[in-house]
């Protein structure tokens, strides 16, 4: 296996912690960060499916319970590939043979694991209603989309940390979409910047958020030599 390098940026990933924490029982707190991070795709994939916002939402939380509990990890092999893909397989699988009052009744009605805003899924949802029925093909445009969202996520984090967080609200909005003319004219006498500034720092932004897009999608491999296809995979997710 060819591992993530510190060279690219890439020294360990969240998907490998998980794998190798398996070994001896301490996988769950990196699991938990990636299930967080990525459990928008589980419940459109289940709504997808058939089952309804409630019944979705509760499949969900009952497959995190699976994976915090069981012991499927032990068996993991390291070489599966990504964590976006093997999630999948998994989730088919629950869904499969899933009983859902037995699941709700080893939770024991406590509070679930995840906080779920699905309102936001569920407006996504309804926007590829006209265009994509396959769950699975919304499950990978889903998980693309948690992706570019938690890179951004990221390079927010970064901006506002330093003394350009109040222009970097302001040019937010063209760090995924590059100003017109007149957007150039009008964030020029906004910020005070001439155009050929403003075109230098969002083209940086831009470029950042790049960047950070390749290190979200690291965290979900373990191999470097899969870096490219997955991110050439999500990206065209979220072309269609």
């Amino acid at each position: 296996m060819s591992s993530l390098s510190p060279r690219d940026g890439f020294a360990s990933t969240s998907w490998s912690l998980v794998l190798a924490a398996a070994r001896d029982d301490q996988a769950g707190p990196a699991l938990d960060g990636l299930c967080r991070s990525y459990w928008r795709p589980m419940y459109a994939y289940a709504r997808r499916s058939g089952l309804s916002p409630t019944d979705a939402e509760d499949a969900t939380q009952d497959f995190f319970v699976y994976l915090l509990e069981r012991s499927w990890l032990k068996q993991a092999d390291p070489d599966r590939g990504s964590f976006r893909a093997f999630l999948l397989t998994l989730l088919r699988n629950f869904l499969s043979n899933q009983r859902r009052h037995e699941q709700a009744a080893k939770r024991g009605g406590q509070n679930p694991l995840l906080s779920l805003d699905t309102a936001d899924c569920e407006q996504e949802l309804a926007a590829l209603a006209s265009t994509e029925a396959d769950p699975a093909a919304v499950y990978e445009r889903t998980w693309a989309n948690c992706v570019l969202q938690a890179a951004l996520g990221r390079l927010a984090e970064e901006q506002l940390r330093g003394s350009d967080a109040a222009r970097f609200e302001i040019l937010r909005p063209f760090v995924t979409h590059a100003p017109t003319a007149g957007d150039y004219e009008r964030l020029g006498t906004q910020l005070g910047l001439a155009r050929s500034r403003l075109a230098v720092i969002v083209h940086r932004l831009s470029r950042r958020y790049a960047e950070l897009i390749r290190a979200e999608v690291a965290e979900t491999l373990t191999d470097r030599a899969d870096l490219e296809p997955e991110l050439r995979r999500l990206l065209g997710a979220v072309s269609h």
